[in-house]
């Protein structure tokens, strides 16, 4: 594991604590109800050209389990807050493509501009995982619907490996680099809640592209659309 890895890995742990000694605090001082959540998360792409090619074999795992655990309290009878640490899940890419990017072609029959260069397998991971803080507004009733958005202090990795990167002049070069950064997003999404019990659907924006590589290269992924379902230890706010 390199200096960068060992870096992000203590920053995320120290990230973590501090999550759970605030999440305690604010409990302790405001009367918060804890609340859990697991659902399913699925990544949209960056787009045909980035880590994949359509017009090459490759798969894509985009659809992953996620997970959410914090904090809730009302504001008003149709107002609340919530504070979560919200995981996303891991996303992955194996694919075949063709190099250099102007060589590629989505319209071609050949999928080329001009002769097609050797295909490279590009073998691609990362995580996604964060802390939430939502406001939330909802109508009254025993079935509550509602709108919420916040933003979303994010944590996003992203590995490539690529073990058969031929040049022109047919040096073989066995790549490998690694992404690893915070970075802030944004949340948005629609409740239905009843009693203790929600379901939610979100949208996550997350996937920033890494500074300090060419182009400032992103993950895979773009964003996740989440379908949460929630419980509220304590009842309906």
């Amino acid at each position: 594991m390199n200096n960068f890895s060992r870096d992000g890995s203590r920053i995320a742990w120290a990230a973590l604590v501090a999550g759970v000694v605030g999440v305690l605090a604010i409990r302790a001082a405001w009367g918060a109800q804890v609340e859990i959540g697991t659902g399913i998360a699925h990544a949209s792409t960056n787009g045909n050209g980035t880590w994949y090619q359509e017009g090459f074999a490759h798969t894509l795992d985009l659809t992953q389990p996620a997970f959410e655990a914090g904090l809730t309290g009302r504001i008003t009878p149709h107002m609340a807050w919530h504070v979560d640490a919200v995981s996303l899940g891991r996303y992955a890419s194996n694919s075949l493509d063709v190099l250099p990017d102007a060589n590629y072609s989505p319209t071609s029959p050949t999928h080329c501009n001009g002769p097609c260069n050797p295909l490279a397998n590009f073998i691609g991971s990362g995580r996604v995982y964060g802390v939430q803080a939502l406001l939330s507004r909802h109508t009254a009733g025993a079935w509550r619907f509602g709108v919420e958005g916040g933003p979303f202090l994010y944590h996003e990795t992203w590995r490539l490996d690529v073990p058969n990167w031929y040049a022109p002049d047919g040096t073989h070069y066995d790549i490998k680099t690694y992404g690893s950064q915070w970075a802030w997003g944004a949340v948005v999404g629609a409740t239905v809640t009843h009693g203790a019990w929600s379901v939610a659907l979100r949208y996550y924006t997350d996937g920033k592209g890494f500074s300090g590589h060419v182009g400032n290269w992103p993950p895979l992924w773009s964003g996740q659309t989440v379908v949460m379902v929630g419980y509220r230890f304590g009842g309906a706010l």
